[in-house]
C-alpha cells in the first residue's frame, strides 16, 4: 500500500513539474494603453478584442483600455472609419496604438448645399479642405486656407496688407463687367462681402462647388462657383477645451530694386542733359540756371556728390512686425445636446509703419434634441475688426513714394514743414511723413445668427425651418494733415455703412435606404432680403492737427448718402439615387425670382443633372484590375446664373441736376439711365467629365476633370439711338467660354513608423470671348487715360493690347535705316525704343498693336508634402502660376530723374560703345517711352515655397500622466520661404486695378509681402 501511494505521489509530482512550465507560459497579463488617431487625438469607443476569442473591451472617453491577454496572443483594434490594426502581445504590459483613417472614411460625408452626401456618391466636381489641412499652415484668413490647395481655384494675392481680402476665382473669369467672385455660404447662410469676420480655427471643412451641376442648387448666384464653409460642432464625449496660441514676427520679403545715391546722381545728370537737348534746350545756359527744375542740375552733384545722404526709403518705412493669435474653444456632446463655443483674438502689425489689423470674434454653435421629433439649433457668430492703413496701396501713398523719392532727399524734406528739394518733383511727398500723418481707420462689426428647427415627421422624413440674419456695420475715418497735403488745408472724412441681410429657408428632406438602393429627396423654399445704406461727409480747414474730429473743422467739402435693397425668392428641389452603390444619379432644379432684373425677366430656372458609375464595384473590374481599389466615372451638366449687378440696373434712374429758374440755381432731377424691362441673368452652362481613381488600397488617389463652361447673355452696355436721350443701355448680349482640365493627386508614399504623403493639384484654363455687342466691336480698357487692354471675339477677356518693342536703336545708322520703326517721335535718336512692325506695312501705327498677354494664369498648381515620424511632423507647401503677365504703369517714366527710378536703368543704353542690355533705352523722357507697349509689361509667373511647418505631438504615454491634458502639440511655421519670380517678390496681381477688363495693373503701389516666422502651441484639456 505504501509502495502504491509512493508511486502515485511520484507520478503526480512528475505531472505537476511537466505542466507547470506551460502554465507559466500561458499565464494572462493585464494589458493597458491608449488608442488615438494619427494626430494624437484619443479615440473613445474603439473595440479591443483578443483575436479568436470573445474577450474584449472598449476604450473610454480618454481613449484608454485595459484587458487580460496572454503572451503571443493578438489584439485587434477596430473603429468605424479607421483601418483595423493587429498587435501581438509581447513582454510589454502597456501598448499604445495609433489608428489610420480608412479609405472608407475618406468617403466621409461632403457638404453639397442644403445637405450632405457620401463622397462615394458625389457625381459632380466638389473638392474638400478639412480642418486637419488647416493645421498644416496657420493662417489668419479663410481664403488663405484654400490658396494653392484646390485644382481650379485661383486665389489672387493683390496686397500684403494686414486684413486685406484676397481675390478668389473658380475656373476662370465668366463675366466682363460684373463680379467674378464665388458665393460664400457659412453654415448654410449665403453671405455678402468678404470672410474677414471668420476665424480659421472655427472651421470644420471647406467645400468648393466648382461645376454647374453642384452649384445649380444655388441658382442665380452659382456661376462663379460656391464655397461652403462649415464651422465646428461638438462631438460625443467629455467636454474638450482647445487652446491654440501663436506668436510670430514678420519681416519684409518684397523689395523693389531702385538706384542708390551714386547711381541716381549719375543717372539724373545724364537724363536731364538728354531731355533738355530733346526738348530744344540751349546747352550754353548754366546747368543750375535752366528755366525748369526738371532739367536743372544741382552743382553739388558734380562737385561733392557724397555730401548727400543715401537713404533707403523702403527700409525707412518698414519694420519688423509682430503677429499674435489666440483661440480657445469648449466643445462636447451628450445624449441630447452638442455645443461648440469659441473665442479668437488676432493682433497683426503691418511691416509698413502705422499699419495693422485686429480682430476679435466669438462663436456659439448649439444643438439640442428637445424630444425624438424636434431638434433645435442656433449658430451665432459676432466679430469686431479694426484696420489701420495709411493709404499704403494708393499710387500716391507711402509705398509708392518710398520707391520714387530719390535717396539724396533729406529725411524731413518733401513736406510743408521741411520744404522741398528744388531739383526734385515736389509732388513726390516724404514717405515717412505720409505713413505717419495720414490716418485711415476702418472699424467693423459683424453679427451672424441662424436659428433652425428640425422636425422628424417620419423616420425618414425631416422638415427643417431656419431664420437667420447677418448684420454688418462699418465706421471709416480718414485724416490727412496739411504737412503732407502739398500746402492745402488738412481735411478729414467720416463714413458709415450698414448691411442687413435676412434669410428664411424651409426644406423637406426624405431619406430611404434599401438593401440594393438608396434615395434622397430634397424640396425647399427660401427668401432672402438685403438692405444697404451708407453716408459720408468731408470737412477741411482744421485750426491745427491736434483735434482731428470733424467738429473742429470749419468747412464742409462734401456730404452724400445712399440706400439700396434687393430680394430673392427661390424654389429648389434635388434627387439623389444610388443603385447597388455603383450606379448614381443626381438631378436638381432651382427657380429664382430676383428684384434686380427687369419686370419681364424676374424669374430664372437653373437645372442640373449628373451621373456616376462606381466601376470598381464591378466584378469584371476587380478581376481584371486588382490593383485598382477605386474607380468612379462622373459626368455632369448644369445651368447657373450671375446676379452680381447693381440693385436697380434694369430701371431708369434719376440723378441730381441743377438748373436755372428765375435767375437762381435750383436743384432737381433728370434721367441718368435707360430702362430695360427684359434685363436678365448672365447664364453659364457647364459640362464636366471626370474620373476618380484609387490604386493599391487607395494609397494612390487620382482625380481628373475636363470641363467646358459657356456663359451667355452677358450684360454689356450697348449703343442705342441718340433720340432716346442716352448713348448706351445695359442689355443681355455676348458670350464667353472657359474650358480646361484639372488634376488632383494624393499619394501615401511611405506608411509605417515613418510616413510620407503628397498632395498635388494642377489646373489649366483657357478663356475665350465668343460674342460681344451687336456689331462685335471690341472693348478697350483704359487706365490713367492709356488704352492698355482689349477684349475681342476669339481672345481672352482683358488681354494686354500694346505695341511690341524690338529693343532700341543702336546707333545713327540704325536710326537712318529703321526710322519708321519709331512711333511718336519720327526722328528717333540712338537709344530710343524701337517697335515691331506687326502688320508688315513699313509704318508703326495703331494697326501694329497686338495682344501681348493676360493677367489670369493659364496654369496654376500646388504641392504639399507631409512627413511624420512618431510625434514629429513636417509639412512643405509649394505653389505657382505660369503664362501670365501684369502691367506696371510706373514704367511709363514720365517723371524720370525728378524722382528715383528702378534698377533696370543700370543696363540702359549710354552710347554705341555702351549699349547696355539692348532693351533698356537711353535716359531721356521721350514720347516713345510713354507709349503703351510691352516695355510696361512684366512676367507675373512664379513658383514659391509658401510655407514650411514643423510640429511635435507629445506622446500619449506622457499625456496620460497629466490628468487634465489630453493632447499637446507645438509647432513652428515659416511663410514665404522662397520665391522664384520676375517682379521683386511682390504680389503678382497688382492692387491699382484688378477688374475683369483691366486686370493686374500696378503703379508702384503694392503693399509688400512679408516673411513670417511663427511659433505656436495647441493644448487640449
Amino acid at each position: 500500500m505504501r509502495k502504491n501511494l509512493l508511486k502515485l505521489y511520484l507520478f503526480l509530482t512528475f505531472l505537476l513539474l511537466c505542466v507547470s512550465p506551460f502554465r507559466l507560459v500561458a499565464q494572462e497579463n493585464q494589458i493597458k494603453g491608449i488608442v488615438s488617431e494619427v494626430r494624437g487625438e484619443p479615440l473613445a469607443g474603439v473595440n479591443v478584442v483578443v483575436k479568436g476569442t470573445t474577450r474584449g473591451t472598449v476604450t473610454d472617453l480618454n481613449g484608454e483600455y485595459s484587458l487580460e491577454a496572454k503572451k503571443g496572443e493578438t489584439l485587434v483594434f477596430s473603429f468605424i472609419g479607421y483601418d483595423s490594426k493587429e498587435i501581438v502581445v509581447g513582454n510589454l504590459s502597456t501598448i499604445h496604438v495609433s489608428l489610420d483613417e480608412s479609405a472608407l472614411a475618406l468617403q466621409e460625408v461632403v457638404a453639397i448645399g442644403y445637405g450632405k452626401l457620401k463622397s462615394s456618391q458625389v457625381t459632380s466636381s466638389i473638392t474638400k479642405v478639412s480642418s486637419e489641412d488647416l493645421e498644416d499652415r496657420p493662417v489668419t484668413r479663410v481664403d488663405q486656407a484654400i490658396q494653392g490647395k484646390i485644382a481650379g481655384v485661383y486665389v489672387q494675392e493683390t496686397s500684403g496688407a494686414p486684413g486685406k481680402s484676397l481675390n478668389v476665382k473658380v475656373r476662370g473669369t465668366g463675366s466682363i463687367n460684373y463680379g467674378a467672385s464665388p458665393l460664400y455660404v457659412v453654415d448654410g447662410f449665403p453671405i455678402s462681402g468678404d470672410l474677414n469676420s471668420i476665424s480659421p480655427s472655427d472651421i470644420e471643412s471647406i467645400e468648393v462647388l466648382k461645376d454647374a451641376a453642384s452649384a445649380a442648387i444655388y441658382g442665380s448666384r452659382g456661376a462663379n462657383g460656391v464655397v461652403l464653409i462649415t464651422t465646428k460642432s461638438g462631438r460625443k464625449g467629455k467636454p474638450v477645451i482647445d487652446l491654440n496660441v501663436s506668436y510670430g514676427i514678420q519681416k519684409r520679403f518684397s523689395k523693389v530694386d531702385v538706384l542708390n545715391r551714386d547711381e541716381y546722381i549719375e543717372y539724373a545728370i545724364e537724363e536731364r542733359t538728354n531731355s533738355y537737348i530733346y526738348n530744344g534746350g540751349d546747352l550754353s545756359v548754366p546747368e543750375s540756371d535752366r528755366d525748369n527744375y526738371k532739367y536743372a542740375i544741382d552743382p553739388l552733384w558734380r562737385t561733392n556728390p557724397t555730401s548727400f545722404p543715401d537713404h533707403d526709403w523702403q527700409e525707412l518705412i518698414s519694420r519688423t512686425a509682430p503677429v499674435q493669435n489666440y483661440s480657445v474653444s469648449v466643445s462636447g456632446a451628450g445624449e441630447k445636446s452638442k455645443y461648440f463655443i469659441s473665442a479668437n483674438y488676432l493682433d497683426q502689425d503691418g511691416i509698413i509703419i502705422n499699419s495693422d489689423y485686429k480682430r476679435l470674434s466669438f462663436r456659439s454653435n448649439v444643438e439640442v434634441d428637445a424630444n425624438k421629433y424636434l431638434t433645435l439649433g442656433l449658430n451665432l457668430q459676432t466679430s469686431y475688426s479694426e484696420r489701420n492703413d495709411p493709404d499704403t496701396d494708393s499710387s500716391q501713398g507711402p509705398i509708392s513714394r518710398s520707391i520714387l523719392v530719390a535717396p539724396i532727399v533729406g529725411l524731413d524734406q518733401q513736406t510743408v514743414k521741411g520744404g522741398n528739394y528744388y531739383y526734385h518733383a515736389h509732388f513726390f511727398l516724404n514717405p515717412i511723413a505720409l505713413a505717419k500723418e495720414v490716418e485711415n481707420q476702418s472699424r467693423g462689426n459683424n453679427y451672424l445668427a441662424n436659428l433652425y428647427a428640425n422636425v422628424n415627421i417620419l423616420d425618414n422624413l425631416v422638415f427643417k425651418s431656419s431664420f437667420g440674419a447677418n448684420i454688418t456695420t462699418y465706421n471709416d475715418k480718414y485724416y490727412k494733415t496739411m504737412n503732407v497735403n502739398r500746402g492745402n488745408p488738412s481735411y478729414g472724412s467720416v463714413s458709415n455703412s450698414l448691411r442687413r441681410n435676412l434669410l428664411t429657408e424651409n426644406t423637406l428632406n426624405y431619406d430611404l435606404e434599401k438593401k440594393d438602393w438608396s434615395l434622397n429627396l430634397l424640396a425647399g423654399f427660401t427668401y432672402q432680403n438685403e438692405y444697404f445704406e451708407n453716408s459720408s461727409f468731408q470737412k477741411s480747414d482744421f485750426p491745427d492737427d491736434d483735434i482731428k474730429t470733424p467738429n473742429a473743422a470749419t468747412k464742409i467739402d462734401s456730404a452724400t448718402g445712399s440706400a439700396t435693397e434687393w430680394s430673392l425668392i427661390s424654389y429648389l428641389a434635388r434627387a439623389n439615387f444610388a443603385y447597388m452603390n455603383r450606379y448614381i444619379l443626381t438631378a436638381s432644379i432651382r427657380q429664382d425670382g430676383s428684384s434686380r432684373f427687369g419686370k419681364n425677366n424676374h424669374w430664372g430656372t437653373f437645372p442640373s443633372v449628373s451621373a456616376g458609375w462606381l466601376m470598381s464595384e464591378e466584378e469584371f473590374i476587380k478581376d481584371a484590375l486588382p490593383v485598382v481599389s477605386n474607380m468612379k466615372l462622373r459626368a455632369s451638366y448644369g445651368v447657373v446664373g450671375n446676379n452680381n449687378i447693381g440693385d436697380y440696373s434694369s430701371i431708369g434712374l434719376m440723378s441730381n441736376t441743377n438748373y436755372i429758374f428765375n435767375g437762381n440755381k435750383v436743384g432737381g432731377y433728370s434721367p441718368s439711365s435707360f430702362s430695360n424691362p427684359d434685363l436678365g441673368w448672365e447664364k453659364t452652362q457647364t459640362t464636366d467629365i471626370g474620373i476618380d481613381l484609387g490604386f493599391v488600397k487607395n494609397r494612390i488617389n487620382l482625380s481628373l476633370d475636363y470641363y467646358i463652361a459657356n456663359t451667355k447673355d452677358l450684360l454689356l452696355n450697348v449703343p442705342i439711338p441718340q433720340i432716346t436721350g442716352f448713348g448706351t443701355a445695359l442689355q443681355n448680349i455676348g458670350k464667353i467660354q472657359n474650358r480646361g482640365f484639372e488634376v488632383e493627386l494624393m499619394t501615401k508614399n511611405i506608411v509605417g513608423t515613418f510616413n510620407w504623403s503628397t498632395n498635388f493639384n494642377l489646373s489649366y484654363n483657357h478663356n475665350e470671348v465668343k460674342q460681344l455687342g451687336p456689331d462685335g466691336s471690341p472693348i478697350i480698357g483704359y487706365q490713367e487715360g492709356f488704352p492698355i487692354t482689349k477684349t475681342e471675339i476669339g481672345e481672352s477677356i482683358g488681354n494686354y493690347y500694346l505695341f511690341k518693342t524690338d529693343g532700341v536703336f543702336k546707333d545713327e545708322e540704325d536710326c537712318r535705316v529703321n526710322k519708321n520703326m519709331s512711333y511718336a517721335n519720327k526722328n528717333p535718336q540712338p537709344g530710343d525704343i524701337k517697335y515691331k512692325d506687326m502688320n508688315g506695312d513699313g509704318v508703326i501705327d495703331e494697326l501694329d498693336k497686338t495682344n501681348c498677354g493676360n493677367n489670369v494664369p493659364k496654369v496654376t498648381w500646388g504641392l504639399t508634402n507631409n512627413f511624420s515620424y512618431k510625434g514629429i511632423e513636417l509639412s512643405i507647401f509649394m505653389d505657382g502660376v505660369s503664362k501670365c503677365n501684369l502691367i506696371n504703369l510706373g514704367k511709363k517714366e514720365t517723371t524720370q530723374s525728378r524722382g528715383n527710378v528702378r534698377g533696370y536703368w543700370r543696363d540702359r543704353w549710354r552710347s554705341p560703345e555702351q549699349p547696355g542690355n539692348g532693351r533698356v533705352p537711353r535716359a531721356c523722357t521721350t514720347d516713345n517711352l510713354t507709349t503703351p507697349s510691352d516695355w510696361w509689361l512684366e512676367d507675373a509667373s512664379f513658383w514659391r515655397i509658401r510655407n514650411i511647418n514643423i510640429a511635435y505631438n507629445f506622446p500619449q504615454s506622457l499625456m496620460s500622466k497629466i490628468s487634465f491634458i489630453s493632447n499637446c502639440r507645438i509647432y513652428f511655421s515659416m511663410d514665404n520661404v522662397y520665391m522664384h519670380d520676375h517682379y521683386n517678390h511682390m504680389a503678382q496681381n497688382a492692387p491699382f486695378s484688378n477688374s475683369n477688363l483691366t486686370p493686374g495693373v500696378d503703379y508702384d503701389s503694392g503693399y509688400p509681402l512679408a516673411r513670417t516666422y511663427q511659433f505656436g502651441i495647441n493644448v487640449k484639456f
